[in-house]
């Protein structure tokens, strides 16, 4: 699955990130490529353009993310 990012991440600026040296950061208009969301609060994914460099790792899910979004206002 292919989705393109609506907002900035960086996962050192994440308090609820599992494990920050697993996260990848993204800007919004990246197109990221999700792998895996078994995970229904962090999916893996890698950045179009960086498949042949295996970095893949973790973003928030689409769910979690607008739940935080909701927490904050």
């Amino acid at each position: 699955m292919h989705v393109k990012a609506h907002f900035d991440y960086d996962p050192d600026d994440d308090l609820y990130i599992p494990c920050r040296e697993l996260g990848i950061s993204f800007q919004k208009g990246d197109i990221l490529h999700i792998l895996n969301q078994n995970d229904p609060n962090w999916w893996q994914a890698f950045r179009e353009g960086e498949e042949d460099q295996n970095l893949a790792g973790l973003v928030p899910s689409k769910s979690f993310q607008q739940q935080l979004d909701m927490e904050i206002k």
